[in-house]
């Protein structure tokens, strides 16, 4: 996520953040040295994907799909109205831990403003190197 508080603790700064129930109330928690910090919910927004570049695990956050883990195939660009738009061709995924991504064979395609992009550790991101590579390779051909 993209933390803004208006001063220079949180200008624009990329945090991980999560959701956790405090005090009876939900409250978006950042960590800081293994201490969790409250922020305003009016100072986080979504890290939105580059629809040509990232090729992380994502999360769509508006529509249908909502909630659904996503990985990034390939992209196509589409006009509407005038206006060029990119569409990112996805893969939903079933997360494990500790275990490689699941294809779960259902595929999608949705702008960059329905997407968010997730924590994804080192680990994870060794794990799962290899899996779209099928996936994307077949979709450049069909260009």
């Amino acid at each position: 996520m993209v933390v803004n508080d208006g001063g220079d603790t949180y200008n624009n700064r990329e945090v991980a953040v999560s959701i956790a129930k405090v005090e009876g109330d939900v409250s978006i928690r950042h960590y800081v040295y293994k201490a969790s910090k409250g922020l305003a919910p009016a100072w986080v927004s979504p890290k939105r994907p580059n629809p040509t570049r990232d090729n992380g695990i994502l999360m769509v956050v508006k529509g249908d799909h909502c909630g659904k883990y996503v990985r990034r195939i390939h992209h196509r660009y589409h006009e509407d109205n005038g206006n060029k738009e990119a569409l990112i061709l996805l893969a939903v995924v079933k997360k494990g831990d500790g275990v490689p991504d699941t294809l779960t064979g259902e595929q999608f395609e949705l702008g960059s403003d329905s997407l968010c992009i997730a924590v994804e550790t080192n680990e994870d991101k060794k794990l799962n190197g290899d899996l779209m590579n099928s996936l994307r390779a077949t979709a450049r051909k069909r260009r």
